[in-house]
């Protein structure tokens, strides 16, 4: 079967426009040559790239517009290959490209995907084990490598690679989302910036009374209870966050999420979980801690769930997790 290749590059995970050029200089070397890539690692704009069309060459390339304008991009490109062709992704930055490639392939046949990691967090490769990013952003390394089936979560009408939480979590890392925007530059050149956000946006949420207590109904591959939680987090690779191991038992393709739930508690003594929970510490604390391993859960709560998958967050009812 014909192959064909589609490589879409977030610009806010770079820092100058030069970075974005010499990342396209490295794919069309890769199927044109050097001589036709080297213009441009000189050029100080983006430049005008062929409008992307599965029917002209095996590749283009995109530069994403707006958040999930990846999953537009993808169903043209594929629409138009017809399953003729089987098609990689090539989502090129951080997890929210990462996620918003998965949600443009999922379902449709003959699709691939590749990361090329050049986000802050990289959460979903740092689980196949740390000082890959360097290896993983050969272009011409992803074009000839086979592809690794791995596991997805599930959730609603929307799919993640790395993890799902909710509860002070999923508030934290909304609260983040909100900071990052307005120090984007910053926090892309001072990794130790992340952390700092996290951090004050865990100690904000904590004291979020609608979100650190919720009473929630769950079912667990078929076992029903119902408990007052402060978070759940649900997770397919390691952790999140640049530094955050969150479960380090976590393997991305063995059929299986890993779960850990966290019992309501006093904002205190929240805070005081919070360091090991982080650091994957959890079975310091057996007694405020839950760790399992499930294939499915349903989530409930009278009250509005917030969620947030690889990094994204949501606001919704009734949950189904796979």
């Amino acid at each position: 079967m014909e192959k064909k290749h589609l490589f879409i590059i977030n610009p806010r995970s770079f820092l100058t426009i030069k970075d974005i050029n010499w990342v396209i200089a490295e794919i069309v070397s890769c199927f044109e040559g050097i001589r036709r890539a080297e213009p441009f690692r000189s050029l100080d704009t983006i430049p005008v790239l062929p409008a992307v069309d599965s029917s002209k060459g095996p590749y283009a390339i995109h530069i994403s517009r707006f958040p999930r304008d990846a999953i537009i991009i993808i169903r043209k490109y594929m629409a138009a290959a017809a399953g003729k062709a089987l098609v990689r992704i090539y989502s090129i930055g951080g997890d929210g490209i990462a996620f918003g490639c998965l949600n443009g392939i999922v379902g449709l046949p003959n699709a691939e995907l590749a990361l090329v990691p050049y986000g802050s967090g990289n959460d979903f490769v740092r689980s196949f084990g740390e000082g890959l990013t360097g290896e993983m952003r050969k272009i011409e390394a992803q074009v000839d490598a086979p592809a690794v089936p791995v596991d997805i979560i599930h959730c609603g009408t929307n799919y993640a690679l790395n993890s799902c939480s909710i509860g002070i979590e999923a508030a934290a890392i909304r609260k983040v989302l909100w900071a990052q925007k307005r120090v984007w530059k910053l926090r892309r050149k001072y990794h130790s910036l992340n952390g700092l956000l996290y951090t004050l946006s865990g100690i904000a949420a904590a004291f979020d009374k609608e979100a650190s207590g919720q009473c929630y109904q769950m079912t667990i591959d078929d076992e029903e209870m119902e408990d007052d939680l402060a978070l759940i987090y649900l997770a397919n690779g390691r952790g999140y966050g640049i530094d955050k191991v969150v479960i380090p038992e976590a393997v991305p393709d063995d059929g299986s999420l890993d779960m850990l739930t966290i019992t309501k508690a006093s904002t205190i003594k929240i805070l005081r979980l919070l360091p090991d929970y982080m650091k994957g510490n959890y079975k310091k604390h057996p007694d405020e801690i839950t760790y399992r391993r499930v294939k499915t859960v349903s989530i409930n709560s009278d009250t509005p769930l917030c969620i947030a998958l690889d990094g994204e967050v949501f606001s919704t009812h009734p949950l189904l997790l796979l």
